[in-house]
């Protein structure tokens, strides 16, 4: 029986895999993003460069001489008995191996064999720095076919597999998880570098320069825990496609130098004629240490209050951003976390972050918040994310049955914007708390589907408009200013922003009187950006200045209180 299925299953397989073809890496992999000899299986022979848990990496020791094609490739078996330096034939089946992404495979073998025939002699790696660097603006060249020169996704398919030296790396992404982003030459020949020590995306520069660093095993633990700005000599490593970028798999660090991090309060002497404001993503606060049998994962666990988190946040509110007037929060989870109930409530949530403030010495808030209908605005499952105020009552009054949350199809599985309009000096400051779609479910830069899709431009896009349609209903008042506050999930150049401000009425984005690289309040892949904005429609003989405190995005993820910085507004009242 076993014989006749044995035969059964050789009957169904393509007869190119019944014999292998003689062949070699660079013929593997040839010129472009796949294999010419995709499907195929083949006998080559490499020296082994890098070993990982279940696969490893094999390259050419001589390599065909063309800049084209690459000389290394990914084995996806056990490296059981090898080690590096090893020279092994192999015969096996090449697959471009695809990511959970819509992204560039990566060209591998599977179903293989190997044996180790002798030692053989380590190729220098490539030097990424210097005269041999990435390109700086384009991720992806639709134009003019494969071009390494001009576009970063081709150049790193060059090197796919190959053993790579980047020369004097400066950390443009902090470490989250097994990953931190780097750019070569300390950012020296990169565009977009900002005064943070990251590298900031403008419309039209993604900045392929960045390279993603994946760290294995035995390399993890602690000593990676590394900040935007840190440096070192070098970072040696096999080019790797995964996670929708190419960047190394990490082998051989060297020369670790940490950036001193140092923040200064913004805060000063409360002024009679100025409203301070704050905006600040809290990332799914709750004081709920979810029971795992109420979650679908234990990744939806968290203990904020035993980590400290609220204590953290209310020392940034307090000590960095001097007791704003009024605080405009997004990410509040409902009092019973992630887990799965009918609680929709979220005021244990807000009453330990007003105790925890009171701790640092700051003021007696009060609070704003409009409970979502359970389960219909997005967020972590179960957590029933929202947006909510706290405010001063010494320094500003309101009376929260004004309070209105803007309503419309776009919002769909999405927190509803939360609109307070509050008094300062006799005066009306209207403060619309929004967070708007997430990006979730776009398409990669390095990704199969040029240009990327955003999944929730088209969501976004009407969200503005329909803020910006409830400050046009608004009451004529000349000496009313409006801000439009909160994580946006949308970059100062897209379609959203330019709508809110690019009409009637004539809003302004206060974030754009700083220069476009340091734009920031998020670093996401590497890149540094802003999702959060403050949109200003100003009364008669008022002005508003914004400052971003970057304390949490330059943080690797393990000491961030939070993944976004928070905005701070100064309102003068002339």
């Amino acid at each position: 029986m076993r014989i006749r299925e044995l035969l059964v299953a050789l009957a169904v397989l393509p007869s190119a895999a019944m014999a292998s073809q003689s062949t070699t890496i660079p013929e593997i992999q040839g010129p472009g993003h796949s294999s010419p000899l995709d499907g195929r299986m083949v006998r080559f022979e490499g020296v082994v460069t890098q070993l990982r848990d279940a696969s490893f990496y094999v390259q050419d020791p001589v390599g065909d001489g063309d800049d084209m094609t690459s000389d290394g490739i990914l084995v996806r078996r056990k490296p059981s008995g090898l080690s590096i330096g090893d020279m092994v034939r192999i015969e096996g089946v090449v697959e471009e191996q695809q990511g959970k992404l819509i992204e560039f495979t990566q060209t591998t073998i599977k179903d293989l064999v190997y044996k180790k025939i002798g030692q053989g002699v380590l190729p220098n790696p490539v030097i990424v720095g210097g005269e041999h660097l990435p390109p700086t603006e384009t991720i992806v060249s639709t134009a003019r076919g494969f071009d390494p020169s001009r576009s970063g996704a081709d150049f790193f398919e060059t090197l796919e597999g190959m053993m790579v030296e980047v020369k004097s790396p400066i950390v443009v992404g902090p470490m989250k998880g097994d990953i931190f982003y780097v750019v070569a030459d300390q950012g020296k020949n990169a565009t977009g570098m900002n005064s943070l020590g990251g590298i900031t995306a403008t419309p039209g520069d993604a900045n392929p320069e960045r390279i993603r660093v994946k760290i294995d095993k035995p390399l993890l633990p602690t000593n990676f825990q590394v900040s935007l700005g840190d440096t070192f000599t070098s970072l040696k490593g096999a080019v790797t496609t995964d996670g929708g970028a190419y960047g190394i798999q990490l082998s051989e660090p060297s020369g670790y130098t940490a950036k001193a991090w140092t923040w200064t309060s913004v805060a000063s002497p409360p002024e009679a004629d100025v409203l301070t404001i704050a905006s600040y993503n809290v990332e799914n606060l709750d004081t709920r240490l979810e029971d795992v049998t109420m979650v679908p994962s234990k990744d939806d666990i968290d203990d904020d209050v035993g980590d400290g988190k609220f204590a953290a946040i209310a020392k940034h509110i307090v000590g960095l951003l001097g007791s704003p007037d009024v605080v405009a929060l997004q990410e509040v989870q409902d009092d019973d976390g992630g887990e799965y109930s009918d609680a929709v409530g979220g005021g244990k949530t807000l009453q330990a972050l007003l105790d925890a403030i009171v701790v640092e010495g700051g003021p007696i808030y009060k609070t704003i918040s409009l409970d979502p209908i359970d389960d219909a605005e997005g967020g972590q499952p179960g957590a029933n994310i929202r947006v909510a105020f706290l405010y001063n009552p010494e320094r500003v009054a309101t009376d929260p049955a004004n309070a209105r949350r803007i309503e419309d199809a776009s919002f769909e599985r999405t927190r509803l914007p939360l609109a307070v309009p509050f008094i300062f000096t006799g005066r009306q400051v209207m403060v619309i708390n929004v967070h708007f779609s997430s990006k979730g479910g776009s398409d990669p830069l390095y990704g199969k589907n040029q240009p990327p899709k955003d999944a929730t431009l088209a969501a976004r896009t009407e969200q503005a408009r329909a803020v910006r349609a409830f400050i046009r209903k608004l009451p004529a008042d000349a000496n009313r200013s409006v801000l439009v506050v909160g994580d946006f999930n949308t970059l100062w150049y897209e379609e959203p922003m330019l709508l809110l401000t690019g009409g009637d009425p004539a809003m302004s984005n206060l974030a754009l009187v700083e220069p476009p690289e340091q734009r920031i309040s998020y670093v996401f892949d590497g890149n540094s950006q802003s999702l959060d904005q403050v949109v200003a429609l100003l009364g008669a003989n008022q002005s508003a200045a914004l400052t971003t405190v970057h304390v949490n995005s330059v943080m690797p993820e393990s000491k961030q209180t939070s993944d976004h910085d928070p905005k701070y507004v100064k309102l003068k009242v002339h």
